[in-house]
């Protein structure tokens, strides 16, 4: 919740334990400021899109509006799932062995590249491409950048953050969703994971050239 103001935060922390929402005036009496600055506060979390609102009719008078969390509203609070994906990683492995982890982690990373191909499919050269992809890890969590386009040199993104760090240090068969998703996106280019965070390395590199 980095960047909102304290109340900002309050708001939707109250919201989080009262899933009927609240009105204006609720919120006022909560954060004990007046009905115009609650109002101020909830107009610029609805503009960042973690509000959603009802409208309720009364027997006299305006609608009452009650605030409520939004699903971008939920996914501002923390969730830590490196222990689960550790205990699911680990069960996968040992119970059906590692090629059964390989085979998940090549199709999870064909399935959300399809599901992002309409991003991709507009893209009028390859530098293009590389550039979208790079926005796509964005969206994901990688925090990545394009460091080189030309494919006859090498492309070169780099992510300085391993969205599964402590449990690809543990599973490293996990690597290939990044990999296998960039070959996805890219129709099928070669790409090599010559840097890796779980391993060390201060960046996530992967060189991209053509089969």
């Amino acid at each position: 919740m980095s960047g909102l103001h304290k109340n900002q935060q309050k708001i939707l922390d109250y919201l989080l334990e009262h899933k009927d929402g609240a009105t204006v005036d609720e919120l006022a009496e909560y954060l004990r400021v007046t009905k115009t600055a609650a109002k101020e506060h909830i107009l610029k979390i609805e503009h960042l899109g973690y509000l959603s609102y009802l409208d309720s009719s009364g027997s006299v008078g305006r609608p009452k509006r009650r605030y409520l969390l939004s699903q971008s509203g939920m996914d501002v609070f923390p969730k830590q799932y490196s222990w689960l994906s550790n205990v699911v990683l680990e069960y996968l492995a040992e119970s059906t062995g590692p090629d059964t982890v390989v085979d998940m982690m090549d199709s999870l990373a064909e399935k959300v590249a399809k599901s992002m191909r309409s991003k991709f499919i507009n893209a009028k050269t390859t530098a293009e491409l590389l550039k979208l992809i790079t926005e796509a890890l964005n969206e994901l969590g990688y925090r990545s950048s394009l460091k080189q386009s030309d494919l006859r040199k090498g492309a070169i993104i780099e992510a300085t953050n391993c969205v599964y760090h402590s449990v690809a240090q543990k599973h490293p068969t996990l690597c290939r969703f990044d990999v296998k998703f960039i070959e996805n996106a890219t129709n099928g280019m070669n790409v090599k994971l010559e840097s890796c965070i779980a391993k060390g390395g201060a960046v996530c590199r992967f060189c991209i050239r053509k089969k």
